[in-house]
């Protein structure tokens, strides 16, 4: 029998461009390919871009009800620091911000919903590597590095800080400052997810549900 597992993500670069949404994404592809070797012929890993983080809510909301045979997830950006205590749809719920569509999340699963740090940027700056090969010699990773050490976790980096950072670190290489659009898909593709799930336990929990959800165990730290 073969399971479906379907990644409902937040984002496609600008949310008014539809054209994006409908694109392959290699970079997303590349940066899971271990769970899609994990799963072999017999489970199908699908990911869908969504846009807005209230759009990839509701269509993962809808996936529950066309799709209930599915293991359907939510990931999507947590905006803002999270209480390590506190589950992934609480923290949602507790933003103002997402009120009021995010308030109608009764009863779902708390494997259903996964966070990708403050914004997903934050997943790049988790692999230092990844952004100086992307950049080239003229990428400044000064204030990055000093900004981690400071802080001592990228889950804590803000969203604003982040853009911050990327751009003072990219001003003067040959691709210019730190794009988005131009630049995120790319940058996903070179990026080395057990890098990144070292750094945050978000990430780490994302992997260690749905390889956990396929019946293999990776021996990672989970944040469960």
């Amino acid at each position: 029998m073969v399971m479906n597992i379907y990644i409902y993500i937040e984002g496609a670069g600008d949310e008014d461009d539809t054209e994006l949404l409908l694109r392959p994404r290699p970079g997303f592809i590349k940066f899971f390919h271990e769970l899609y070797d994990i799963a072999g012929e017999n489970i199908k890993i699908f990911l869908v871009m969504c846009g807005s983080r209230r759009d990839a809510y509701e269509d993962f909301k809808t996936a529950l009800e066309s799709q209930p045979e599915a293991f359907n997830v939510l990931l999507i950006d947590a905006e803002s620091s999270v209480d390590s205590t506190v589950r992934p749809w609480k923290h949602l719920k507790n933003r103002t911000e997402d009120h009021p569509w995010i308030l109608d999340a009764v009863n779902f699963q708390d494997e259903q919903c996964h966070l990708m740090m403050q914004t997903m940027e934050a997943w790049f700056i988790a692999d230092i590597d990844a952004l100086k090969e992307f950049y080239g010699q003229k990428f400044k990773e000064d204030k990055i590095q000093r900004g981690i050490k400071q802080l001592q976790n990228v889950e804590k980096v803000s969203k604003d800080t982040l853009k911050v950072w990327l751009v003072a670190a990219t001003r003067h290489t040959e691709k210019g400052k730190y794009h988005k659009t131009k630049h995120a898909p790319k940058l996903l593709k070179l990026l080395d997810a057990d890098k990144v799930r070292q750094a945050s336990p978000y990430c780490d929990r994302l992997f260690t549900t749905l390889t956990a959800k396929m019946g293999i165990s990776t021996n990672q730290p989970s944040q469960e």
